[in-house]
């Protein structure tokens, strides 16, 4: 049984700490490729990365969307990342390629390339599952990749509605408040057209893709690195959307009603911090209770350590605050806001942490 090779490609318009974890840990994790499509310009990226092996960063600037459509950037960001992963796809170096996004992690419980190297030759693509960070609401965030990895429902199981309390399950699918689609490992060299969850055939493959369901193999979201990161990614989609989009418009999904409830508010920030409390925030009850439901994942991974071990930790600030100040290009007045993000999170995890259990437990998001 040999080791198969492998690689990753995401299109990237993230801050540059997050892209350079995703980098240091897959290479660390046994890529043999990692490639980049960076959907916005980034000199210090290429700056940091500029002597890391096993990365190719391709800038998706005019003359590149020429060459590749011959026109001008496609405006749906979908359209950009199928065809910057299909672009990889067609010259990979690898037996095979997963398309992620940058805040999404692969995890394996085994080599990932001898588990590749195991996979029968008539399978097309590995389709993997996705788990989200959650943050236990008594311990504010200290380090970029803290927290705990929370598991989608699995499929054909039971309602989420019999899990989780009225007043979040619209927000969530599946019992997460982002995708809960997973996404895919593809064999090269076999015809597929890559998709942002799973991939099609060709019209060259003249057959249906064959798939089988990763075994110990996950991807962790991280759906905003930071708190702050995900209430900013809230607020930049209202101002962008709010002139164009109703007060009373329903999307129908998780994120459309996440987006419905920021409308509601006006995008007024102490609502959105509340937001996050209530989705990507549980209680250590909740916790225990996911847990003896299977529902909480055990896999660990360390990428501010692969940072540290591929020796840049001293080439970029890779701390919450550090982070969170690149943030800024976002919003003009995100550093008032940044302050009071602080002080909100450390006032919400002492007030969780005083409640008095015999009395004053404060409300848990999973049903009794």
């Amino acid at each position: 049984m040999d080791k198969a090779s492998w690689g990753v490609v995401c299109t990237c318009a993230e801050p540059t700490p997050l892209i350079v974890a995703f980098v240091a840990h897959h290479l660390e994790m046994g890529a043999h490729r990692v490639y980049l499509f960076l959907d916005q310009p980034d000199p210090e990226l290429h700056e940091v990365l500029a002597d890391v092996r096993g990365c190719e960063i391709i800038d998706c600037d005019e003359a590149y969307w020429q060459g590749a459509v011959n026109g001008p950037q496609p405006g749906a960001t979908e359209k950009r990342q199928i065809i910057n992963a299909t672009n990889a796809y067609l010259r990979a170096e690898v037996d095979w390629l997963a398309h992620v996004d940058a805040d999404e992690f692969l995890q394996s419980d085994t080599e990932l390339a001898r588990y590749l190297g195991a996979v029968p030759e008539g399978v097309d693509f590995i389709a993997v599952p996705n788990v989200e960070r959650v943050f236990e609401s008594t311990m504010p965030q200290k380090r970029l990749f803290d927290g705990i990895m929370r598991c989608p429902l699995p499929r054909g199981w039971i309602d989420q509605d019999l899990i989780f309390a009225d007043e979040v399950t619209p927000y969530l699918r599946r019992g997460l408040p982002a995708h809960s689609s997973g996404k895919s490992i593809m064999r090269t060299g076999v015809g597929l057209v890559p998709g942002i969850h799973s991939p099609r055939p060709s019209r060259d493959m003249e057959r249906r893709a064959n798939a089988i369901a990763a075994a110990s193999v996950n991807v962790f979201h991280y759906d905003g690195v930071t708190g702050l990161h995900w209430v900013m990614k809230l607020r930049r989609l209202y101002f962008n959307q709010k002139d164009r989009i109703g007060k009373k418009s329903s999307f129908g999904t998780p994120r459309g009603e996440q987006l419905n409830y920021v409308i509601e508010k006006e995008g007024e920030f102490d609502a959105l911090f509340d937001l996050h409390q209530t989705l990507k925030t549980l209680h250590s009850d909740d916790i225990e209770r996911l847990d003896m439901l299977g529902l909480i994942c055990r896999g660990q991974i360390d990428p501010l350590g692969a940072v540290d071990r591929l020796g840049l930790s001293n080439r970029i600030d890779m701390s919450v605050s550090g982070f969170d100040v690149r943030l800024g290009r976002w919003q003009e007045d995100l550093p008032d806001q940044r302050k009071r993000w602080y002080r909100l999170s450390r006032r919400s995890a002492k007030s969780v942490e005083k409640a008095d259990p015999g009395n004053a437990e404060p409300e848990s998001l999973t049903q009794t």
